[in-house]
């Protein structure tokens, strides 16, 4: 018996049953899950882009929670009749560093740490943006940021050790798991972000903020069954639009506090009519420090 799918992002994993390499739209249940977890990790702005000098410095962090999917959400096996785990974690973190260029251009970096938790590890996931304000007086601000985002995360999904606990075969371990399996979830992806900030004379500046993101996912698996050992890879592609609000309040010299929170509707057709909220929906929170 082969693998037919397995999905994770970061700290949210499932599997399923297959016979191969495939690839499945957006709105399938598993182009959903995919789209899902890669706007968990998307690479999205803190703050509306600002004026800078050259040399300008300044890093941050970030954490974002992931929602928590009801049972019936989590039916994105085998075309959305197998139940899969995907409630691993409630939060994803980034740390991020920037540089102002000439032309009030600001180049940034960011970089999510490998730390293993529940068995998921990110894998060289990092991103990169370049920023610039487009016009600016007393009241709005309007800015341009585009962003891109490679890399993965590694998890033993397929064959957890939740599955392999169990004999062959039975119902906890129908696809004959006989070892930790080695999986990856690629999540690549590139965009654009406009901005429109509020500007007033207090310490906080509302923004709101719309993005469209190019996704490419793909997802390696490689597990050892009863039958013998399965690889296959399976893709998915297309475009997603999110919605973000916030503001950034200074909380002393060179310190702001970015809070925020991002929408991104998400389509999914699934063999049983539910009246779940399929959309992504998530609070971000980071602090950035100038130098």
């Amino acid at each position: 018996m082969k693998i037919r799918l397995m999905i994770f992002a970061p700290l949210m994993l499932f599997s399923c049953i297959s016979y191969g390499d495939e690839t499945f739209g957006l709105d399938t249940p598993e182009g959903w899950a995919m789209a899902f977890m890669t706007s968990s990790a998307q690479n999205l702005g803190q703050m509306p882009p600002q004026s800078v000098n050259i040399s300008d410095i300044s890093i941050s962090a970030e954490l974002s929670s992931i929602p928590r999917l009801t049972q019936e959400q989590q039916k994105v096996g085998l075309g959305g009749s197998k139940d899969e785990d995907l409630n691993k974690s409630p939060a994803f973190g980034r740390l991020r560093a920037s540089i102002g260029l000439p032309w009030d251009i600001n180049a940034e970096i960011s970089w999510t740490p490998p730390f293993q938790i529940n068995g998921s590890k990110p894998d060289h996931l990092w991103g990169a943006a370049l920023s610039k304000p487009l016009f600016n007086n007393e009241k709005i601000g309007i800015g341009l940021r585009l962003f891109l985002l490679r890399g993965g995360v590694t998890a033993s999904v397929t064959c957890s050790e939740d599955v392999i606990k169990f004999e062959v075969y039975t119902d906890e371990n129908y696809v004959g798991c006989v070892g930790l399996s080695e999986d990856r979830l690629q999540m690549n992806h590139e965009g654009v972000e406009v901005f429109l900030s509020f500007n007033n004379s207090s310490v906080i500046l509302p923004w709101i903020s719309l993005a469209s993101s190019n996704i490419d996912n793909s997802v390696e698996i490689d597990a050892p069954l009863k039958a013998g050992r399965e690889t296959s890879t399976i893709h998915s592609s297309g475009s997603i639009q999110t919605l973000s609000f916030g503001f950034n309040y200074d909380v002393g010299e060179n310190r702001r506090l970015s809070v925020s929170s991002s929408y991104t509707p998400l389509e999914v057709q699934r063999p049983n009519d539910s009246s779940d909220n399929d959309n992504f929906w998530n609070l971000r929170v980071g602090l950035i420090i100038g130098f």
